[in-house]
């Protein structure tokens, strides 16, 4: 058998072959560049979001409003004239992250590049962020509770602050698993009393109350639960547990406080979920029910969630949130101690204050505002 003779084509293609070669390759390179840009890609890209002034009135409509509870006509409430836009009043922002590429909202090549322009962007693995599983209405979801919970915590906290009783029934939700509570406390009791090692009974008649005392309890202590469950009372002795944050212990329960309000304290924000604006909400209720201008004609940022206790807890998307703040004219920023570490170079431009409970905020605020605020506690590293 023999090879069928081969010789290569010295012959060039034909001009006209040439003439579309070029324009096709450039058309076929352009149709894969298209598609390539248009491929969801595995990412979430945070960015620094809209801040808002809480302090603000739009269109006479205060940001926060307060008026008596139904049932409470005689509380005595006065609250401080609406601020409006260029009345020289000083600014309480809350700031946010804008998120993209989660779920149903996925995000291209395209979008990547052009995110990744924004100072302060910062880009995440999907998985990293959110579960194969979880859906645009799930998230959406857990974000609006959790705005709602960070508004009706603010709430409680600020009228404590200003010194308003609010009563409040504890209620258990269920115990921590591979907790000492657990097996021993149920769904639907009610906590109505904590006794320490050293013999005190604590009523538990307020949100804060639990959260408070366990602050000071160190792990391994035996606590005695005064609970009602279906009608009757009884007691059941617990060992707390640690704490996360090493301060204090827990008793390795689920609480859900359920207060009686003598106001009603409506926060009127949209399209805004997350727990973050706790901290920022409840100055914002303090400077609106306390005579004058809280920030002292200061434009003052800041994040943090807000504990029943009036604790500041850390957050998520910190850089992003002082470059927010940065963008829309704020000099000052209150950061929660706890994110400091996260802090990275901080612009010019803007202080970055440490603070660890709501006290230390506002605190922060008055010392701000009588232009003393080079003396607080910075995260600038």
């Amino acid at each position: 058998m023999t090879d069928l003779p081969y010789s290569e084509s010295t012959v060039d293609a034909s001009p006209r072959l040439r003439t579309w070669r070029g324009p096709i390759f450039i058309l076929l390179g352009a149709v894969l560049a298209l598609v390539g840009l248009n491929v969801p890609l595995p990412y979430v890209v945070f960015t620094p979001g809209p801040t808002v002034d809480v302090t603000m009135a739009v269109d006479n409509t205060p940001m926060i409003d307060i008026v008596p509870a139904e049932g409470s006509d005689e509380v005595d409430l006065t609250l401080d004239p609406l601020h409006q836009e260029g009345d020289g009043t000083g600014e309480l922002r809350m700031v946010t992250v804008s998120e993209h590429g989660g779920p149903g909202n996925r995000i291209t090549l395209f979008d990547l590049l052009r995110l990744g322009f924004i100072d302060g962007s910062n880009v995440v693995s999907y998985d990293s962020v959110y579960p194969p599983e979880a859906t645009a209405d799930e998230v959406q979801s857990a974000a609006q509770a959790q705005m709602r919970f960070s508004q009706s915590t603010a709430a409680v906290v600020a009228l404590e602050e200003l010194g308003w009783k609010i009563p409040a029934t504890v209620t258990i939700l269920g115990a921590v698993p591979g907790t000492d509570s657990e097996n021993k406390v149920q769904e639907g009791d009610t906590l109505l009393s904590i006794t320490t090692p050293d013999g005190e009974l604590h009523p538990m008649d307020s949100a804060s109350a639990p959260f408070s005392l366990m602050r000071t309890i160190p792990e391994g202590s035996s606590m005695v639960l005064g609970l009602e469950r279906d009608g009757k009372e009884l007691s059941v002795t617990v060992v707390s547990g640690p704490s996360p944050d090493n301060v204090g212990s827990k008793l390795g329960v689920f609480l859900d406080p359920v207060t009686t309000m003598p106001l009603d304290v409506d926060i009127r924000l949209e399209k805004i979920g997350g727990s973050s604006a706790g901290m920022m909400f409840a100055l914002g209720i303090i400077d609106r029910m306390t005579p004058g201008d809280l920030s002292g004609g200061k434009v003052i940022a800041g994040t943090g969630a807000l504990s029943y206790d009036g604790q500041v807890e850390p957050i998520g998307g910190i850089n992003q949130k002082i470059a927010g703040a940065l963008r829309d004219g704020a000099t000052w920023f209150l950061a929660p101690d706890a994110n400091c570490s996260d802090v990275e170079d901080v612009p010019e431009g803007i202080r970055v204050v440490s603070v660890a409970t709501i006290d230390d905020a506002q605190e922060a605020v008055n010392s701000i505002a009588e232009g003393k605020g080079d003396s607080l506690p910075t995260c600038h590293q």
